[in-house]
C-alpha cells in the first residue's frame, strides 16, 4: 500500500527531530539531595589554596573548605537516615563554577565561593558561612608597600582572572599594573619570583600562603586609600576594599538543597566544629580576627541563609 512508506517516512523524521531536540537540550544540573541518597556525590573545591582546599602530593584534599563540605555532607545524609556518600573532589577553577554547576559536573561547589548578585543570578547559594576582606600579600622583605596607596603605576599586581578581587582593583586602582593569572599558586610563584610587587585576594586565602612559607610573605590590610565614587556609588577612604562572603554553590532554584545545607551549616557552628576546622586551617591570629570581625560564632549562626546584604548599597556620589 503506497500509504505505509509515507508513514514511515514521516515516523522516521519525527523520531530524527526528536533525537536532535533532545542532544540540543544539553545537561542538567545535578541534585545534591539525589546523589547524597544515592551514596555518591560530586564536590566542587580548589586545589592550590593552602588553608581552604590543597590537593596534596598523595591526592588528598584538606583545608577549612573541605572540612565544610565533609561535615555539610554526613549531616545532610544523616538527616535523611542515609549512610555517609562516597565524595569525588573536582578542581573547580574560579572563571567555571557556575558553568560546573550548571552542566550537572558537580553537586555542589565549595571554593571560597564569594557570593554576589551576578552569581546569585545563576547558582542558589546556602550560606554564607566565612565573611573575610580582600587583602594583599608582599613579600617578608618588602619595604616600599604598606598600604594600597604605595601600589603606584610602576608596581604590578597579580589577582586571579574571574576572581570578585581582580573586579574590584579594576574599579578602585585603576592606576595599578594589574596582572591576571588563572590560579592563586601562580600568584604566589609569581610574588616569590619578584615578577610581580603584590598579589591580591582574600585575607583568609593570604593568610594560608603566609603560613606555608613563613618569612617569605607578609600580609597588608587593603583599605580603599581615598572617598571614590564607583558606579554612581561612595566607597569610603578607610573602609575595606571590599568584603567577602562564601556560600556553597548549588543547582539554581534547588531550595530544598539550600536549606538542607543551611542547616548542616548552623549546626557546624553551634557545636564549635566550625571555629575549630579555621583554626587548624589559617591559624589561632587570623582565625581569632575572623571571628571577632564577624561578632562570634553566635551571629554568624544567626547569618546563615540571610542574603540581605545583596541588596545592600552605598550611599550614591557623582562620578567626577
Amino acid at each position: 500500500m503506497p500509504s505505509r512508506p509515507r508513514a514511515s517516512a514521516a515516523v522516521a523524521l519525527v523520531t530524527v527531530l526528536m533525537a536532535a531536540l533532545c542532544a540540543c537540550s544539553g545537561p542538567s544540573p545535578r541534585s545534591l539531595l539525589r546523589s547524597i541518597d544515592d551514596g555518591a556525590v560530586i564536590l566542587g573545591v580548589k586545589a592550590d589554596q593552602p588553608g581552604l582546599g590543597l590537593r596534596g602530593a598523595g591526592g588528598d584534599y584538606a583545608g577549612f573548605d573541605i572540612d565544610i563540605a565533609r561535615y555539610v555532607v554526613r549531616t545532610v545524609a544523616a538527616s535523611r537516615g542515609k549512610p555517609e556518600p562516597r565524595i569525588t573532589w573536582r578542581e573547580s577553577p574560579t572563571p567555571q563554577r557556575e558553568r560546573l554547576i550548571d552542566n550537572g559536573e558537580v553537586d555542589a561547589i565549595v571554593a571560597s565561593y564569594s557570593i554576589d548578585a551576578a552569581r546569585a543570578a545563576a547558582v542558589t547559594f546556602a550560606g554564607p558561612y566565612l565573611t573575610t576582606r580582600q587583602g594583599l600579600l608582599v613579600r617578608g622583605d618588602e619595604s616600599a608597600v604598606g598600604t594600597v596607596s604605595d601600589l603606584g603605576r610602576d608596581r604590578t599586581l597579580c589577582a586571579v582572572t574571574g576572581s570578585t578581587s581582580a573586579r574590584t582593583v579594576a574599579a578602585l586602582l585603576p592606576g595599578v599594573r594589574l596582572i591576571e593569572y588563572d590560579s592563586y599558586s601562580a600568584c604566589a610563584d609569581a610574588l616569590a619570583r619578584r615578577a610581580v610587587d603584590a598579589f591580591t585576594t582574600d585575607e583568609v586565602i593570604l593568610a594560608g600562603f603566609a603560613a606555608q612559607r613563613p618569612n617569605a610573605f607578609r600580609l597588608v590590610d587593603m583599605l580603599v586609600p581615598r572617598d571614590t565614587c564607583v558606579d554612581g556609588r561612595l566607597r569610603t577612604a578607610g573602609a575595606p576594599l571590599s568584603v567577602e562572603r562564601y556560600g556553597v554553590g548549588l543547582a539554581h532554584g534547588d531550595d530544598a538543597a539550600r536549606d538542607a545545607v543551611n542547616a548542616a551549616l548552623r549546626s557546624m557552628l553551634a557545636s564549635g566544629e566550625w571555629e575549630r576546622a579555621l583554626r587548624r586551617a589559617v591559624g589561632d591570629e587570623e582565625a581569632g580576627r575572623t571571628v571577632e570581625r564577624d561578632g562570634g560564632p553566635d551571629r554568624l549562626v544567626d547569618g546563615i541563609g540571610d542574603l540581605g546584604f545583596l541588596a545592600a548599597t552605598s550611599a550614591p556620589c557623582a562620578a567626577r
